[in-house]
């Protein structure tokens, strides 16, 4: 009897846990158009790796549900690496219309640049009052390419906080949002790297 009755447990919970349907989201997505070689009369800005908050070196999307109060989606996940692909959407953005080059660290182009940008990436996530927000701090730095040591000349620091409206439930929407986010904030970094002196 205690067989049968466990095997009619075993069998009712199966039948009530459906398989989790994960979705996959990408933020950086290829251009269709490809720029082989750069314009050697720019300025190049390296980009520095991106250093983004403890809370969002996880896969799953993340949205805000109170001030203090986080959720995870258990089947909205980065199909890779947010800071990777935050990244690689930046720099891609950045050279979308730029009057400058901007490489990553690793470029070999990284070694000619005048001005550097390091960046802290603290919020990127959807919220219960139907907006997705994006905030952090970069750091700009001018450097000296006239002398042997590449002395850095001047540094600034600058805050952003980015904020839209979603117009539709689920989290495609919010990362399609998310991803004009990323426009917003290479949009004002290029600002500001023009108002530096000798720029």
């Amino acid at each position: 009897m205690k067989i049968i009755t466990i095997c009619l447990c075993i069998l009712l919970i199966s039948c009530t846990s459906e398989p989790l349907n994960v979705r996959y989201y990408l933020l950086h997505t290829p251009q269709k158009k490809v720029d082989t070689k750069s314009d050697v009369a720019k300025p190049i800005v390296v980009v520095q790796s991106l250093k983004i908050a403890d809370y969002l070196r996880q896969s799953n999307l993340v949205l805000q549900v109170d001030e203090y109060e986080l959720h995870y989606s258990r089947q909205d996940v980065w199909a890779e690496e947010l800071g990777s692909s935050f990244y690689n959407a930046l720099l891609q953005d950045l050279n979308t219309n730029s009057q400058r080059n901007y490489v990553a660290s690793s470029s070999p182009e990284a070694i000619g640049a005048a001005t550097t940008i390091n960046i802290k990436l603290e919020h990127f996530h959807a919220t219960d009052a139907s907006t997705v927000v994006s905030s952090g701090r970069y750091w700009l730095s001018v450097n000296d390419l006239k002398t042997a040591k590449n002395k850095v000349l001047a540094t600034s620091s600058h805050s952003f906080y980015f904020e839209s409206q979603l117009k539709q439930d689920g989290y495609s929407h919010a990362v399609e949002k998310l991803r004009t986010l990323v426009v917003n904030l290479a949009n004002q970094i290029e600002k500001d790297i023009a108002a530096l002196p000798n720029n």
